[in-house]
């Protein structure tokens, strides 16, 4: 198991360098002047002229050449040095440290949702194969995940705050402030999860032991919870799975309602072309979806004794 859990380690160093090399070159070719949106970003489009111009281009180094830039980036980032802040002016460990909570407690509200209402769902659909109940909530997740989640967000606001001004519109100020993005994040997540859980029974369930144990007149609870526990490897790379969703659903679900989590920072650092801002949210997130995909495969390994360790890695 070490061995496999060396092996996974080595994978995500080169994913993060990867990604961290890829998305370095991306922001610095995108169009616009660096200093220009510094200076629109901090002190107001105003007071962009060539003396703060150059003062702010020698401050943060933009006259180097890129790849001077990136090997001293790389450097730094190996030792948890991301720099610093265009627009906070505060180094940029230290700021995502700030939101990371906010964005861990959106997103394991989503999942925590998701996989309450998902699991047992996808259960009680599955014994129910082909009847009105089974055809009406697949037609209704199927729905639910076509949605964007901007659209899910308005009409959730629209219903819920406007009208029946049960929850707030954004920030997260009261403890139900977490519903509305909660619940948005949960959507896509919640879907996926039914139908794979209800695939997964039946398929389990039309297995020949699962046939002798009912013909045996075992216990149906018994015999559910034994197709459960098989069925549950399948559901749980899936959830592992999620985890990239949350991540990547947050920046949208945390900018429409105002969260101030990593998903809002990022879109703050885009609009601001802050470029230190940027690559460290990008590298956190890629750390945290292959982080979670670890602990998935030896999770994997761990619930169904047929997997070896050596065919996870």
């Amino acid at each position: 198991m070490a061995k496999v859990i060396g092996k996974r380690l080595l994978s995500i160093i080169f994913v993060l360098w990867a990604v961290a090399t890829l998305t370095y070159f991306m922001v610095h070719v995108t169009p616009g002047d660096t200093a220009s949106a510094i200076v629109a970003s901090v002190y107001g489009p105003e007071f962009i002229d060539e003396n703060t111009l150059a003062r702010v281009t020698e401050k943060y180094d933009l006259d180097r050449p890129i790849i001077s830039q990136y090997f001293d980036w790389l450097k730094n980032a190996v030792c948890f040095n991301f720099g610093t802040s265009y627009r906070y002016n505060m180094p940029v460990k230290d700021i995502m440290l700030m939101r990371l909570p906010n964005t861990l407690k959106l997103g394991f509200t989503a999942f925590l949702i998701s996989t309450l209402i998902g699991i047992p769902l996808g259960i009680w659909t599955a014994y129910r194969q082909n009847r009105f109940i089974d055809h009406f909530t697949r037609v209704s997740t199927l729905t639910l995940s076509s949605f964007p989640g901007f659209w899910v967000a308005l009409v959730l606001i629209i219903i819920f705050a406007y009208n029946l001004k049960l929850f707030p519109t954004s920030g997260m100020d009261t403890p139900d402030s977490i519903v509305l993005p909660a619940v948005t994040l949960s959507v896509g997540m919640l879907a996926s999860t039914t139908r794979l859980m209800r695939a997964s029974m039946i398929e389990v369930l039309r297995q020949d032991y699962m046939l002798t144990a009912k013909s045996k007149g075992i216990k149906k609870t018994a015999v559910g919870f034994h197709a459960f526990r098989n069925a549950i490897p399948t559901i749980i790379t899936v959830l592992g799975l999620q985890i990239g969703h949350i991540l990547g659903g947050s920046v949208l679900v945390e900018s429409v309602f105002a969260w101030p989590g990593l998903g809002g920072l990022f879109n703050d650092a885009v609009a601001a072309k802050d470029l230190p801002l940027m690559e460290g949210c990008v590298i956190l997130v890629t750390f945290g979806y292959a982080f979670a995909n670890l602990l998935v495969d030896i999770l994997y390994a761990a619930v169904d004794p047929r997997v070896k360790y050596q065919e996870v890695s």
